[in-house]
């Protein structure tokens, strides 16, 4: 309702891994799976029989800044999920006005902080870009300051992939309820996929003959 947040993606953010969070993040990590490299390398090798232990938005990292959401797994690894709209970089950086300085303020800025997050010891395995864009890897693989190394560990998810997961659960109560809610938030954002166009013959109604292509 409200122009000026409707595109902030922590707003995004907020509603849509708050309203995960009531059902303890459960689809996340198979939504997850689908998240794929330049390499077109699925990430569901690095995730094979790991759990979620805890989901945290805007974490504080000293130095480093706050990512989107820390994933936590059983085994003490961890991850992290940029949320985007329809580009790889924040809109929160309203101080860099030139598409060409955001790409390379992201790249030598975020990117390489994130993969240095350290916690115990143990640094982060990879990031996980959750945007509209189809081109986010691409932008980030043409980017001359990007090493490999980082590129390897850097994976894409677009919503439309997010919210159609949602759709095939069939989930019951309050878990149906909050399932729902967030599709129809982001069927609102629109992010979901063409199924093409609605049609419903009235011929049946009509008190003529019909035939050649249009017969049944």
């Amino acid at each position: 309702k409200i122009p000026k947040l409707e595109t902030w993606e922590d707003v995004l953010t907020s509603n849509v891994f708050g309203l995960l969070d009531l059902i303890d993040n459960k689809y996340l990590l198979e939504i997850i799976f689908k998240a794929k490299n330049i390499h077109d390398n699925y990430i569901i090798d690095k995730l094979k029989n790991k759990k979620i232990k805890s989901v945290e938005l805007w974490k504080k990292f000293k130095n480093i800044g706050e990512p989107d959401i820390l994933v936590t797994l059983d085994d003490d690894t961890f991850f992290i999920i940029e949320v985007k709209y329809f580009s790889h970089e924040h809109n929160k950086k309203e101080q860099v006005e030139n598409e060409d300085d955001i790409e390379k303020y992201q790249e030598n800025g975020q990117l390489k902080k994130y993969l240095n997050i350290a916690i115990d010891n143990k640094k982060s395995d990879f990031i996980v870009y959750l945007t509209a864009n189809y081109q986010s890897l691409k932008a980030i693989q043409n980017s001359d300051s990007t090493s490999k190394s980082c590129l390897d560990n850097i994976y894409h998810i677009h919503w439309d992939d997010f919210n159609a997961h949602l759709i095939s659960k069939k989930p019951d109560g309050i878990e149906k309820k909050i399932i729902d809610k967030i599709n129809e938030y982001l069927e609102f954002k629109g992010f979901t996929y063409w199924s093409g166009f609605e049609y419903k013959s009235e011929y049946d109604s009509l008190n003529i003959k019909i035939g050649g292509f249009y017969a049944k």
